[in-house]
């Protein structure tokens, strides 16, 4: 594992709880507005924390805002152009259910990145499902389609991209979803697999997960082994549209741990290296610090200066509990960069040897 004084590579800002859908995937939207709202960082805080990071980290480093919903926030863009004057670079993640009248100011806006979660092109019942929200698909689209054409007209460099978490559901429209990103001229997609619900958890009214005794639940072991055929295929194309040149953010790396993955969930607790401690650096709504967002705050942001909390006790104990983790969210994209993956070093070798049986039917 890295030194833990490297400094972080990607930073989150969890600018609420708040959501408006409710996801099968999530359990964020759980969180109750009224009871939240007084306890998040204001503005100013926002800003102060802005300071602390430019202080430590200089010019140019990337942060995005997650949630929940980030543009439920009223002061999403003032925030935005903040970090712009500290010379700072923003990307944004949406739900896309009710941005529509902001379009043009996120056109206008220093945010460079938007990602638009997306689960369905063809099929606006599987989206909405997905989403808990009737009407989700026919707005997310919306968004996608009117941003796309403000981006071109007033020749602004927004980077659009699709966030897709993969299901038992919507495995037929995975490729279609490529095929959907290269033919409207969107920046990428990047494919999220089936998570633990529970891992996406209200900040507010619980701290972190039991990491090290973790057991997946039963319903979801049934779900990734019911879709495993399928999704193999499905994530074997995938390279291959990837190797034509279709812009698939996932790397290579990725996609074949994804297949190993569906063929014996258990392989990568022991196969793929969890780096989030060294690269993760998350602050929740509330000021909490964060590694790994399943693992308990390592400092409050609002009372402590941010490399002091990167190399605090409570920061190198979460770096240690990494190595007995027994969760699965291993395998999503904050552990993985685009341009390679945190392997042990033979696993390449048995990743191949794995692959091979599943194709062949050998044990």
């Amino acid at each position: 594992m890295k030194e833990f004084n490297e400094k972080p590579q990607q930073i989150t800002f969890d600018v609420t709880d708040r959501c408006q859908m409710q996801c099968v995937t999530c359990s964020k939207w759980k969180t109750v507005a009224s009871e939240v709202m007084d306890k998040e960082l204001t503005t100013e805080d926002w800003k102060e924390v802005l300071n602390k990071l430019h202080k430590w980290l200089g010019d140019g480093f990337w942060f995005c805002f997650s949630g929940g919903e980030p543009f439920l926030r009223q002061d999403i863009f003032e925030l935005a152009e903040y970090a712009h004057s500290l010379c700072i670079k923003v990307a944004s993640m949406t739900n896309a259910f009710s941005i529509q009248h902001l379009y043009e100011k996120i056109i206008d806006s220093p945010i460079e990145s938007l990602n638009v979660s997306l689960n369905a092109v063809n099929n606006p019942l599987i989206h909405d499902e997905s989403r808990g929200r009737q009407g989700s698909y026919e707005k997310t689209i919306e968004t996608i389609q009117t941003l796309t054409k403000l981006r071109n007209e007033k020749k602004s460099s927004l980077g659009i991209n699709i966030a897709t978490i993969m299901l038992p559901e919507n495995l037929e429209e995975i490729i279609p979803l490529v095929e959907y990103v290269t033919k409207n001229k969107i920046n990428g997609i990047m494919f999220q697999l089936l998570d633990d619900k529970e891992s996406f958890h209200g900040y507010f009214y619980q701290k972190g997960c039991k990491t090290s005794t973790y057991k997946m639940p039963v319903e979801l072991r049934t779900k990734y082994k019911n879709m495993a055929k399928r999704a193999i295929e499905v994530i074997d194309k995938l390279i291959e549209m990837k190797q034509a040149g279709h812009s698939i953010y996932n790397s290579y790396e990725q996609l074949n741990a994804m297949k190993v993955f569906f063929n014996n969930p258990d392989d990568i607790l022991n196969e793929i290296i969890c780096d989030v401690g060294t690269t993760n650096f998350a602050i929740d709504p509330y000021g909490d610090v964060r590694l790994c967002f399943n693992m308990e705050p390592v400092g409050n942001i609002k009372d402590t200066n941010p490399e002091d909390i990167w190399i605090n006790e409570k920061a190198k104990k979460c770096r240690n509990m990494t190595k007995s983790c027994k969760m699965y969210c291993r395998l999503l994209n904050c552990n993985f960069k685009h341009n390679f993956a945190n392997f042990n070093k033979s696993f390449i070798y048995r990743l191949k040897n794995k692959i091979v049986k599943i194709l062949t039917g050998r044990k």
